[in-house]
């Protein structure tokens, strides 16, 4: 007689799965986008470096965290979790190079490297582990373990300046580090692929064999997505897709990579400028939550369409911060509300449409336009003339976004277990 295991989407072994995905998320949050408002001013300082080139190798790395989900892609079908201890592994060495280098040029490499390092154990690996963990819950999955990335803007940014100055760059790297290389033996040793390795089922959904789900599994890791490369290319829903998520992306990071420099340049102290940062994290916390809970409950494209309207709201305000503090907070926390959301959507949206079977190819296309997106969001902060043109441009692509999201469809188009149980 077969047995059978009793969970749900949030027991205690998906709970672990959350917590370690979400801790991932605030790795590659920190180490690739979250340098921008005062680490690279820091080494800047220190080193008589211009801050704007350091800028636009920041986005320049946040492009490689998306184009490598193309190459990456591949590899995380077989194993998601050995591609992600590998690319925490890769950070350990480049973080702590990092640290130590007096030399820009050095400092730049590390950069763009520490950028495709992320690529591997966050945009691609963590992506991938959702998706096959959580083939239909993963909206509200998500909600949750991209407040790691929130948690970037309350437990990295606004203190890396003390921490510099108490423990110096370097030694501050090297604790960094440590912690990012015992996260790559967790994911090499503890993690597991899948649910069914875990002895647990997709959603944790009860009544379902364990026998008949690990045949799954064994079919899933040798499964070959008939959707190529060519033939995503080539479907117009993937692009609306693609750049509806892109793009909001794109303009949440000139907020958030800009917020601290652009408050101080309208008049604002840096306890001002720091406060809306740090709090404007927490409302980013609920945004997640809110969010995610919303894709669960009317649907990510309907989700997608009211989040992009509250961001329009958000870069209309941005236009009268230098007129008051309060267009400082509020565009604040609607940022970071809709900041919150951003990254979870993007693959959740993939996921609605493809299924754990097919995101891999899937998401290569549309996690690497996606994401690229992104970087080049933060690369805009240092090209702009001001910051009052940059808010300009953000709402006519908010504008661009809301239509593309209009035109996209979430219909169900990708292998599901359901069909493959059906064929044995």
């Amino acid at each position: 007689m077969e047995k059978t295991q009793k969970a749900i989407w949030y027991g205690p072994k998906q709970i672990l799965m959350i917590i370690f995905t979400g801790i991932l998320l605030l790795i590659d949050a920190c180490i690739v986008g979250g340098s921008t408002n005062t680490v690279l001013p820091a080494l800047s300082g220190a080193y008589g470096w211009n801050v704007n080139t350091l800028n636009i190798f920041a986005g320049l790395g946040c492009i490689l965290d998306g184009l490598g989900i193309l190459f990456w892609s591949k590899f995380a079908r077989k194993s998601a979790k050995k591609l992600a201890a590998v690319g925490l592994f890769a950070t350990t060495v480049c973080i702590i190079i990092f640290g130590y280098s007096q030399n820009i040029v050095l400092t730049c490499i590390m950069i763009l490297l520490l950028g495709l390092a992320g690529s591997m154990y966050a945009s691609t690996a963590v992506m991938t582990l959702t998706a096959n963990w959580w083939p239909t819950k993963k909206g509200a999955v998500l909600g949750w373990s991209t407040m790691g990335i929130i948690l970037m803007s309350v437990v990295y940014a606004p203190y890396m300046p003390s921490a510099f100055a108490k423990f110096g760059i370097g030694l501050t790297n090297v604790g960094i580090g440590i912690f990012v290389a015992i996260m790559g033996v967790i994911s090499l040793f503890v993690v597991k692929d899948t649910p069914e390795e875990a002895n647990t089922t997709p959603d944790g959904l009860t009544g379902v064999s364990l026998e008949k789900t690990k045949e799954i599994t064994k079919a899933l890791s040798e499964y070959q997505s008939p959707y190529t490369f060519g033939k995503m290319v080539k479907n117009p829903n993937n692009w609306f897709v693609a750049f509806a998520m892109g793009i909001s992306l794109m303009v949440a990071m000139t907020f958030i990579a800009s917020t601290i420099p652009a408050l101080l340049s309208f008049g604002y102290n840096f306890g001002q400028a720091s406060a809306i940062f740090a709090v404007g994290g927490v409302v980013a916390l609920a945004g997640s939550w809110i969010l995610g809970m919303l894709d669960m409950k009317i649907g990510t494209r309907t989700t997608v369409i009211i989040f992009l309207f509250i961001m329009l709201l958000g870069a209309i305000s941005c236009l009268f911060m230098p007129q008051s503090i309060v267009f400082g907070w509020i565009s604040g926390m609607i940022f970071m509300f809709t900041n919150g959301g951003a990254k979870n959507l993007t693959p959740s949206f993939v996921a609605t449409i493809y299924g754990r079977w097919d995101y891999p190819a899937a998401f290569r296309l549309i996690g690497s336009v996606a994401y690229v997106l992104c970087g080049l969001g933060v690369m805009l902060i240092g090209v702009f003339p001001t910051y009052q043109s940059m808010y300009i441009f953000d709402i006519i692509m908010v504008v661009i976004a809301i239509i593309l999201a209009f035109l996209s469809k979430q219909t169900f188009i990708g292998k599901s277990d359901e069909e493959e149980l059906s064929q044995n």
